[in-house]
């Protein structure tokens, strides 16, 4: 095997929001896929260039010089452009020219060059062509405006300064090619983490520009701004507008909670999921999330406050105390009554406003109204509330204006209870709404109420139409999605019951129809879970893992619906099938499902059912560092699968691995280290194969045995692609990369780097971990340690947020190496000496293992016993908050001298 130091031009490609359209047009994609990369293919070819590297939505090519790289991009991006791309939805692709050096080996290129093009490439939006100053200095003799004249037509190189790269220590100079001929304004890059996309829900956004411009303006001078009003009036929609605004100007993470479907007593949970958080020994879930929003300059918006306003005060009070340069955008029906909140009245539209959303909105269903003085009256008997409106425009193709004056005329319903807002309006046009429907059509909105966020068709069908034609209950959803009693959920096949129409059409729902459809809609969340499960160990991960997001509202009402109504059964059947889920997705909340499911197990006749869940429960109690409830658990539901002959438990014996490797006390035992490998072995998915393979590959790492380990990791790799399982692939490239290291360092690290991207493109936090934990090793021995700082810094964020203290223990590991290699030999020692101290670390890898020692033996021939025996002395008085508090402070020092001015 040859290898070659050369300096290649490279063009990097991405398809933005390419899972979208997955998801939403998965046949069409197939195509639009074949004929993307086969222009692509072509277009590269054409000049001169070598496709090297395909994602499934970009590709990686290599050319002679940058000029050919910048009219592949070019031309490439015209033809995209003249393309019909109707089919999805329209395709847009962002591209990036990058020239730096590579290792060839066997004419296959590796290294840094490729993982910084691909991190500048993601910075972009579809329709660019970033450049990196590297490319940009090897074209400086060639005419680029000419070349884009020649092909695409006017072009200027527009220079955006500098920007952080994920994982990269220097901020990067980034230039754009922007030609004079786009069609569209770029948003700025996306160097920083963006808002999560905000459902526009119900309301079109009618009349609110002003109101924008001022809860804007509040914003960026007071810490907190609740945005109130009467229900209806279109609170969650402005307030999505204006983090949409303020969030561009802003380099801090932005989170979004709705509340809506969560009760007062899980709002916490809702809360720290949404947050990725996890429980920490000796604080309360409320203080949990305080902490993190106060480590981080956080925009949080938290949708419907109103569902549980002492529990969400009491959070803001501790917030606005403790988390100074957090903001926080809420949205209710009435203030909080929080100290420093700012408290902006959302009133109804402008008269004229109503009139325009009206004939807007019953234009959109098909009715034909012009301005008149009734619809004038009309919209001001509706008071002016959005969602009336909306609602009632919605008949106005059935209904004249005339007719829906006087049937709303008629009614004489009572207003809110506490006199301040006008619920009559609202509540008035939805019962309206209702009246018009068939019944049957009227039953099926009664039942969509027992979902506590959105649902898909299918979900739709079986839980509120079980018994009625498929025809006829989608001829009724769209009905109900026209008369706006249900909502589209963005474009992502999802529908909503807005709460204020749910809490409306609950009063009319009989109570023993009600125990029939939560009956109908645990089942489904039954089903979802078991399939959700296989679907995340196949081709489809991500999808599967997208619509756990979206139904983990749905989940947890189910699960408490079952723990509250005393079904151990079926509690256990939504708690075991998901435990990969709440694994790889660092999710804590569903760990500690597991334990409340435990409570309800009272009954000797249910110990059958009761032992996987205390499986699961082990694996989480080991995740949070509680060895005592691991080992008790495991203990448990091991001697039960043993006395029952019941299936065997992989994550009991998971749990009992973990604890004896990562507790350092001894080897896992033998004989349930080869049960759970044969187990894995006998199973029919290739997903349970790689990580066997890949298990085996990184036990021979550790044991030095570097030939077994590339073989295994080789092996693993190779049934990862056929399983085209992503988190398999990742896991496999981890293995190889890690075998790789001491022989061919510079392959190591751009498989490390694919592991990373990977692991992250599906979600996956477990994996992310343990591959940032060793690419940032590697960084630091072959680059500096100054570039292994940002990997590590966003791991113990991540780690931080999910509670996972061994892996926490292992990182702080790593960063004493990197603070040794600074010399900064006090904290460096202080942070190894609290390690070796804590229950539960990961065990180091051979290199990192031997660096270690020689940096003991390092510091304590050159500080002296006395030095040593302090340094240690305070090292015990050290826990894991107080050792990411130094790390934090240490390395933003270290990051801030190395950046350039």
């Amino acid at each position: 095997m040859t290898a070659t130091r050369v300096t290649s031009a490279f063009l990097f490609t991405d398809i933005e929001a390419s899972t979208r359209r997955w998801e939403q047009y998965p046949d069409a994609m197939m195509t639009v896929i074949e004929r993307h990369d086969a222009l692509l293919d072509e277009v590269i070819r054409r000049h001169g260039g070598r496709l090297f590297h395909r994602s499934g939505d970009g590709v990686i090519a290599s050319f002679d010089t940058p000029a050919d790289t910048v009219a592949t991009a070019l031309a490439a991006q015209r033809e995209l452009e003249e393309a019909d791309w109707s089919a999805v939805g329209g395709l847009a692709v962002r591209m990036t020219v990058h020239v730096g050096e590579v290792v060839l080996r066997d004419g296959e290129p590796y290294g840094w060059a490729l993982n910084f093009g691909s991190r500048l490439n993601a910075v972009g939006h579809g329709g660019q062509i970033l450049l990196s100053s590297a490319a940009v200095e090897a074209l400086a003799d060639t005419d680029v405006a000419g070349l884009a004249r020649a092909t695409s037509g006017e072009a200027a190189m527009v220079r955006h300064g500098r920007h952080r790269l994920r994982d990269i220590a220097t901020p990067a100079e980034v230039f754009e090619l922007r030609l004079e001929r786009a069609q569209r304004e770029f948003p700025p890059l996306r160097t920083t983490e963006r808002p999560p996309e905000l459902r526009r829900r119900g309301q079109l956004l009618v009349g609110r520009d002003r109101d924008v411009d001022a809860i804007a303006d509040l914003l960026a001078a007071q810490r907190m701004v609740t945005v109130v009003g009467p229900p209806g009036v279109g609170s969650s929609q402005v307030a999505a507008a204006v983090v949409e605004r303020v969030a561009n100007g802003r380099e801090n993470i932005v989170q979004h909670c709705d509340l809506a479907g969560a009760s007062p007593q899980r709002m916490r949970d809702a809360i720290a999921t949404t947050l990725g958080l996890g429980a920490r020994p000796g604080l309360s879930m409320e203080q949990r999330i305080v902490e993190w929003i106060a480590d981080n300059d956080v925009l949080l918006m938290v949708e419907h406050a109103d569902h549980g306003v002492e529990t969400v005060a009491r959070m803001m009070r501790s917030l606005l105390g403790s988390a100074p340069h957090a903001t926080v955008l809420c949205t209710s029906h009435r203030p909080l009554g929080v100290d420093g909140e700012c408290v902006y009245r959302l009133d109804p539209l402008d008269l004229d406003d109503a009139v325009s959303l009206f004939i807007e909105r019953a234009a959109a269903s098909g009715g034909a109204v012009a301005a008149s003085p009734e619809l004038r009256s009309l919209c001001d008997r509706l008071d002016r509330i959005p969602l009336a409106i909306e609602v009632v425009a919605a008949s106005a193709s059935a209904y004249g204006v005339e007719q829906l004056l006087e049937m709303l005329e008629r009614r004489e319903l009572p207003g809110s209870a506490d006199g301040e807002m006008p619920l009559q309006s609202i509540a008035e046009a939805i019962d309206l709404a209702i009246d018009s429907l068939a019944p049957p059509v009227r039953s099926m909105l009664e039942a969509a109420t027992v979902f506590a966020g959105p649902f898909d068709r299918s979900a739709f069908l079986a839980v509120c139409a079980p018994r009625a034609d498929a025809g006829d209950a989608n001829r009724a959803l769209a009905d109900l999605v026209s008369r706006s009693l249900i909502h589209t959920d963005g474009g992502s096949g999802q529908y909503v019951l807005l709460h204020l129409v749910a809490d409306v059409v609950r009063r009319r729902f009989d109570p023993d129809e009600h125990r029939a459809v939560t009956d109908r809609f645990i089942d489904v969340m039954i089903e979802t879970a078991e399939q959700a499960a296989a679907g995340l160990r196949g081709a489809d991960e991500l999808l599967w893992d997208r619509r756990l997001a979206r139904q983990f509202g749905n989940l947890r009402m189910a699960f408490s619906r079952c723990v509250s109504g005393g079904d151990p059964r079926r509690a256990a059947a939504i708690v075991v099938p998901l435990w990969e889920y709440g694994f790889m997705r660092m999710n804590e909340e569903y760990f500690r499902w597991a334990e409340r499911a435990i409570a309800t197990f009272t009954s000797r006749a249910d110990e059958a059912l009761l032992a996987p869940v205390l499986g699961v429960a082990a694996l989480g109690a080991w995740i949070r560092d509680d060895l005592d409830d691991a080992s008790e658990w495991a203990a448990r539901a091991l001697r039960l699968e043993d006395q029952l002959e019941l299936p065997f438990d992989l994550p009991a014996r998971l749990a009992v691995i973990n604890a004896s490797v990562y507790s350092g006390a001894a080897a896992p035992p033998p004989e349930t280290f080869h049960e759970q490998a044969e187990y894995q072995r006998a199973r029919p998915e290739l997903y349970y194969h790689v990580n066997v393979a890949t298990q085996m590959s990184i036990m021979s790492t550790w044991i030095g045995d570097q030939r077994n380990a590339e073989r295994r990791a080789l092996r693993a790799v190779s049934l990862a692609r056929q399983s085209r399982n992503a988190s398999s692939l990742a896991y496999a490239l981890w293995a190889l990369g890690t075998a790789l290291e001491d022989d061919d360092p510079i392959r190591a690290e751009s498989l490390l780097g694919t592991a990373l991207e990977t692991a992250r493109d599906v979600n996956n936090g477990w994996v992310t971990a343990i591959v940032q934990l060793s690419l940032a090793s590697l960084r630091r021995r072959m680059r500096s340690p100054i570039d292994a700082m940002p990997l590590l810094l966003d791991l113990l964020d991540l780690l931080w947020r999910a509670g996972h203290r061994s892996h926490l223990w292992t990182a702080i590991r790593l960063c004493s190496l990197v603070l040794g290699d600074l010399r900064c030999d006090e904290l460096a020692f202080e942070l190894d000496g609290a390690v070796r101290r804590a229950s539960m670390a990961m065990p180091a890898l051979p290199t990192d293992a031997a660096a270690i020692e020689a940096q003991r033996a390092r510091i304590a021939a050159e500080r002296g016993d006395d030095w040593v025996d302090r340094t240690e002395a305070i090292a015990n008085t050290w826990d894991l908050e107080s050792a990411i508090t130094a790390v934090r402070t240490e390395f933003a020092v270290r990051l801030a001298a190395a950046s350039p001015d």
